[in-house]
């Protein structure tokens, strides 16, 4: 049989996740009740109005992106706690992708007789 390592069981880190894992394990099934909820509004506001609304639309959208947040935390595809312990401005910055545009080269005539490179 395998030895069971005391200094694995004890460790701060894995206890800290389990914790926060129960908490979100609670948030989430909040989370499902409340976009069933705002999902009903949004279906009387469209029976009603024949428009959807932004307010709950928003809301919507940004519970569902902690849904995804919190239940990919919970299954270890991530180790980065949900919101309010996550800044999503600074791991969206560091997600951008850089766009590189491509132009083309001119050659140019200067005064003095000798071409310019430049690009447009």
């Amino acid at each position: 049989m395998n030895e069971i390592n005391k200094d694995e069981i004890l460790d701060l880190k894995k206890w800290q996740r389990f914790f926060f894992m129960v908490i979100y394990s609670f948030a989430i099934n909040a989370v499902v009740n409340i976009l069933i909820i705002l999902a009903v509004l949004q279906s009387f506001f469209y029976l009603f109005t024949s428009r959807t609304n932004a307010q709950v639309q928003s809301a919507n959208n940004w519970l569902q992106v902690f849904f995804n947040d919190a239940l990919n935390f919970l299954s270890f595809n991530t180790n980065a706690k949900p919101w309010p312990f996550s800044n999503k401005s600074e791991a969206s910055d560091s997600d951008e992708e850089i766009d590189v545009v491509e132009g083309e080269s001119v050659d140019v005539q200067s005064d003095d007789g000798q071409p310019e490179q430049t690009t447009s």
